[in-house]
């Protein structure tokens, strides 16, 4: 049976106008996605003296009232926390690049990382482009590209894609279905541990299955040099007159035992050392700073009082070693 381009055109308008609701309502929804909440932030903390990056490490880890006693500053010129969950170094350099244009002048920019971050290469397709890193479709998308690896078929998915919002924020339909989909796996099973971050199994995953492989890693990683976003964020914080500092953030006592104990990992650390030290930034190892198993909430987490007692640690170590609050970085007494 012969359709008529009438027939056709009104049987295709049906879902065209489906996909633009949908699409509308995802764009309306992405007003509230993490990376635009922590835009909004720090749009209003531009008189903001320290900001902290990082992925839920330091997102958990770093409290903003508890730095800034530590730090001996008030609120209004205290810290800023924009790091994010599952986000990259890459997104991390567009948060600090955005707090720049935003007149936000920063005495000292602290970036927390754990294991390899800071040397492994990003690589990445467009399903890995979700949730905070969705961001990379929208936030200075052409410059972050030369950041991160796509094949030639995921370049021109991701040209597509980031010109409609129901595909860059698809991560915001997505973890409504994931929730319900956990909930009734969760039917008549034992309670799953998790917390605000998500499931603790999730992040034992993160970790290395073995001593040997993380030594072997340790190895590899010795010879790599910083990955280019970790680079740049180094040196546009230093070309802002902030001072940078990279902290080996707290971990559990088994993770340290069993990975950071080991002198392999002392030499990729050095290593580390002297590359940051090379672009004027500082390497703060805090790993041994929590050695109670109760200041961590799963694998790789700190707890609130543990997250509390960090940050007023890391407070005061910044505030030994900054010059007085009157002079500039680069002045000396």
């Amino acid at each position: 049976m012969k359709i008529s381009r009438r027939a056709f055109l009104i049987a295709l308008a049906g879902p065209l106008m489906a996909l633009s609701a949908l699409n509308h309502w995802v764009g309306v929804a992405a007003a509230k996605s993490v990376p635009r909440w922590e835009m909004g932030r720090v749009r209003a903390s531009t008189d903001a003296s320290v900001i902290a990056l990082g992925n839920s490490l330091i997102g958990v880890g770093f409290v903003e009232d508890s730095f800034d006693q530590g730090m001996q500053v008030d609120k209004e010129h205290g810290a800023i926390n924009v790091a994010m969950g599952g986000s990259s170094a890459v997104e991390q350099l567009l948060m600090l690049r955005y707090a720049l244009d935003q007149g936000m002048h920063p005495r000292d920019v602290i970036f927390g990382f754990f294991d390899f971050q800071l040397t492994h290469p990003l690589e990445y397709a467009t399903r890995d482009l979700i949730g905070n890193r969705a961001m990379l479709y929208y936030l200075e998308p052409e410059y972050a590209r030369g950041f991160y690896h796509l094949s030639v078929h995921d370049r021109i998915e991701f040209e597509i894609m980031r010109h409609f919002e129901v595909f860059a924020d698809r991560g915001l339909v997505w973890e409504n279905v994931e929730r319900f989909r956990r909930a009734l796996g969760q039917q008549g099973m034992p309670l799953e541990q998790s917390n605000s971050m998500g499931r603790a199994i999730d992040f034992a995953m993160l970790e290395y299955p073995s001593a040997p492989d993380f030594v072997a890693e340790c190895g590899r990683a010795s010879h790599n040099p910083l990955i280019p976003s970790v680079t740049e964020i180094a040196r546009q914080a230093a070309a802002a007159g902030s001072k940078v500092y990279f902290v080996e953030m707290p971990m559990p006592p088994v993770h340290v035992e069993t990975f950071y104990d080991e002198p392999a990992w002392d030499g990729y650390r050095t290593h580390l050392r002297e590359m940051l030290g090379g672009l004027g930034a500082t390497y703060v190892d805090a790993s041994h700073w929590m050695p109670q198993e109760s200041s961590f909430i799963d694998p790789l987490h700190l707890s609130w009082d543990g997250s509390r007692e960090f940050s007023r640690r890391l407070g005061e170590y910044l505030r030994d070693q900054s010059p007085p609050r009157d002079q500039t970085p680069g002045q000396t007494q």
